[in-house]
């Protein structure tokens, strides 16, 4: 398992996202807060992502795994997407070091897991 994310591709900055500091951060909450039946703490992705300044370009994140074949988002889906770190307070292992879930929880069952790299790219 990886222990950090890459955020990279058509962004200004590439940034390395860190799951287990996200603890620390005060922009945390719980996922059922958003997602009913789903358990631990999450953060929304999207403000990584804008400290990526994306190109304007830009139109979709595709999200590399270490398992599993990749999944692409719209910059619409990945910025509203919830990373999910932490399970009964302890980091993700499992398929982690986070689990992605889309906002509107339709892959709440299964959620996107062994993320190794999400890349901006225009379609």
């Amino acid at each position: 398992m990886n222990s950090v994310i890459l955020v990279t591709g058509k962004v200004k900055f590439r940034i390395t996202l860190d799951p287990s500091i996200w603890i620390i951060d005060d922009r945390k909450f719980p996922l059922s807060d958003r997602i009913p039946g789903t358990e631990g703490l999450a953060v929304e992705l999207g403000p990584f992502l804008t400290n990526a300044e994306p190109d304007p370009a830009a139109t979709h994140v595709i999200c590399h795994r270490s398992q599993g074949k990749p999944v692409t988002l719209t910059m619409e889906e990945a910025h509203s997407a919830l990373m999910c770190f932490a399970k009964e307070n302890k980091p993700i292992r499992e398929g982690g070091p986070a689990l992605l879930y889309l906002a509107d929880g339709s892959n709440k069952e299964q959620p996107v897991d062994f993320l190794t790299q999400l890349e901006v790219v225009a379609l």
